[in-house]
């Protein structure tokens, strides 16, 4: 819990800091009110996550050429379908985490809207 809660902590300031960066040489990203700081946050965050998530089974293709085959055999004491569902897992979490960190700006955008 702890983790997701720095790793939360960071994305934010991490996309506060881009987006304040981005504001300063493209006039679209600069930041006139908190609302709007808060959504081009979340959606930094979000292009990332869309960026590192794993995009499922039709993503999965890379392991299908005859290259890859001859090394799987190549290999044969290792364990590599239990490496490969590790990785998934790993991006999967790591994906979901920055979903999480990109709804706190965005739920803050939503409120900060309707009392504005």
């Amino acid at each position: 819990m702890f983790n997701l809660i720095r790793l939360v902590v960071i994305a934010n300031i991490l996309a506060a800091l881009t987006v304040f960066g981005l504001g300063l040489f493209i006039p679209f990203f600069k930041v006139t009110n908190l609302m709007d700081g808060a959504f081009f946050n979340a959606a930094s965050i979000w292009c990332v996550t869309a960026l590192v998530w794993d995009g499922g089974k039709i993503s999965r293709t890379y392991d299908v050429d005859l290259v890859t085959q001859k090394v799987k055999g190549m290999v044969t004491e290792h364990d590599l379908q239990g490496e490969k569902h590790q990785h998934y897992r790993q991006n999967y979490s790591f994906g979901l985490s920055l979903f999480i960190a990109g709804l706190i700006p965005m739920l803050m955008a939503i409120a900060l809207s309707f009392l504005f």
